[in-house]
């Protein structure tokens, strides 16, 4: 089966290849470090032995390689590196899933600072129909700031399914893949576009809002600290909602000071009423109570 994935990733770079690009010798504060490319195939109905194949990674590898070519000959101009997420890196994925945004930022790797994760994932499902052999593949784009785990674009692939007849296995694999291939491709350009757009960030606090009449009074809360905290790069969006208070996730680039100096300059809000803000510091962040006039 190597010579299936080898063949096929041969197949695919060629069909783009072009000069490498070059690797900047540092990075700036404002870049991000590398974007690590991998995927999850989800089967339906069939196993990887049903079609020939021991395992996921023979088929997901070269899908792989291939986009990671094309990231490589068309590089968002705000990051260093692009690379596959293999062996080590796919263990500090794992880890890096299971701890939260608020320990996630705490976290100093320099391997991984900076990073931007990109996950596709594809279902696929296999049809039979008397001699012909036919495949139905959708899936989703993710693409996460590695610093703070903020989604920064998440982009459904479109349902797609095709069929072979009399083909041996092996090219109907390898056909299939270049058709996955394909679907995912599609994503590309829109998700380098939004890299382009964004800043890394690297602190992640916990934010509470009390007090407010309503969810609306929030929502301007929310939006006056983004426009006051822009040099930050402040992104909010809330993470709990109860009686009486909303908790919200808080990415901004810089120290945590920088934060706490940008709400203590905040003292006031209209909205639907007239609001004094009140900011407290408590052992699992910051609160802001809303005190009405």
């Amino acid at each position: 089966m190597k010579s299936f994935a080898l063949g096929f990733f041969i197949l695919i770079t060629s069909a783009f290849a072009q000069e490498p690009s070059e690797v900047p010798a540092a990075v700036p504060a404002t870049s991000f470090s590398k974007i690590l490319i991998l995927s999850e195939v989800n089967l339906l109905g069939f196993s990887w032995k049903d079609i020939g194949l021991e395992r996921e990674a023979q088929f997901s590898s070269p899908l792989e390689k291939s986009w990671e070519k094309w990231l490589k000959d068309h590089p968002p101009k705000n990051v260093a590196q692009v690379k596959v997420c293999e062996d080590d890196c796919l263990s500090y994925h794992s880890r890096w899933e299971e701890k939260l945004p608020e320990e996630q930022a705490l976290v100093s790797d320099p391997e991984y600072a900076n990073v931007l994760w990109l996950k596709l994932s594809i279902t696929l499902r296999r049809t039979m129909r008397n001699n012909i052999q036919g495949f139905v593949w959708e899936g989703r784009v993710h693409l996460l700031d590695g610093n703070t785990k903020r989604a920064i674009t998440n982009l459904n692939l479109p349902r797609e399914e095709k069929e072979w007849m009399n083909l041996p296995q092996p090219e109907i694999n390898t056909k299939l893949v270049t058709r996955v291939y394909k679907t995912g491709l599609g994503a590309f350009p829109g998700i380098s576009e939004k890299v382009e757009k964004t800043l890394p960030l690297n602190r992640v606090i916990k934010l509470t809002i009390s007090g407010y009449k309503h969810m609306g009074d929030v929502t301007r809360l929310v939006e006056l600290l983004q426009s006051r905290g822009s040099l930050l790069g402040l992104s909010a969006e809330m993470s709990g909602f109860g009686s009486g208070e909303a908790v919200m996730k808080v990415s901004f680039r810089g120290e945590e000071k920088s934060f706490t100096d940008l709400l203590s300059q905040v003292k006031e809000l209209k909205s639907s009423y007239n609001y004094s803000l009140v900011n407290e510091v408590t052992g699992t962040g910051h609160v802001i109570r809303m005190v009405k006039q």
